[in-house]
């Protein structure tokens, strides 16, 4: 694979993003795979914090990109965030649109964590059929009183969403997410956030099952199906073979979050 750092300016800024292709990259992206980090990440940690197990979704015919947020956010759709990116109002829709155009693929796939998968929440909302599929990791959907953007347009597009039962940051049950005065406002619980999006998918179906001890699974099937991996213990992290900060808790080996979006979305 070819790994290279790269630039565009959007609203007069330099925005920066990391790039993965295969060794021969075809002429045209036939898919496209945006990676979104969470607070105070930026690409180049994302990567490390995942392992660069996203990376190896890269192919001749899949680019992989990793954008970085301004001030390490993303202007996500949250009412209760409140970092650089909100008061300096920036658009990162505008910039994720402009990004995708410049590759110009035949279909988009989304994955972001904590703060980035709020960004991708939001371009669901303002952009709609921009992404042919979204992962979300420790990104459970904020309560409707924390919404600055309605979803009055939605179109229904397959959801992953992957969340720890130990997170300490965005509880598994629902509530406050975030860390003490840097909250981010209300969380719906894991399951009601999978509902709500099967609600907007009408992906009406819902069964469940244990693939492996310590996981569940809540699927809701339909033209744009929802999954929900429930890991059972794990903290506010993208599951992957690496040992990352305890504050965060705990880690897993039940599963790889990069595998997940692999076999999901059929990549």
């Amino acid at each position: 694979m070819a790994v290279s750092r790269r630039t565009l300016e959007h609203q007069g800024r330099q925005r920066r993003y990391t790039e993965v292709t295969g060794d021969n990259p075809a002429p045209k992206t036939e898919t496209l795979v945006l990676f979104l980090h969470g607070s105070l990440q930026s690409g180049s940690v994302a990567r490390n914090f995942t392992a660069h197990t996203f990376d190896a979704l890269a192919t001749d015919s899949t680019t992989v990109l990793y954008p970085d947020g301004v001030g390490r956010h993303f202007n996500d759709l949250r009412r209760g965030f409140s970092e650089s990116a909100r008061t300096l109002g920036v658009d990162d829709v505008g910039f994720l649109l402009q990004l995708i155009a410049a590759y110009d693929p035949a279909r988009v796939i989304g994955c972001g964590f904590s703060n980035g998968g709020q960004m991708l929440l939001r371009m669901l909302c303002e952009a709609p059929s921009t992404l042919a599929g979204v992962a979300l990791f420790g990104s459970a959907a904020p309560t409707d009183d924390n919404m600055i953007c309605s979803t009055e347009r939605w179109v229904p597009t397959p959801i992953l969403s992957v969340q720890g039962t130990a997170d300490p940051i965005v509880p598994y049950d629902g509530g406050l997410a975030g860390i003490s005065e840097f909250n981010r406002g209300k969380a719906r619980s894991a399951l009601d956030s999978a509902r709500f999006f099967a609600r907007l998918n009408d992906a009406g179906e819902h069964s469940t099952t244990r693939p492996v001890e310590g996981v569940r699974v809540d699927r809701f099937t339909g033209a744009a199906p929802v999954e929900l991996w429930s890991i059972e213990g794990m903290g506010h992290l993208v599951p992957a073979p690496k040992r990352l900060d305890e504050r965060l808790g705990p880690g897993t080996d039940h599963v790889v979050g990069a595998q997940l979006v692999r076999e999901f979305f059929a990549l």
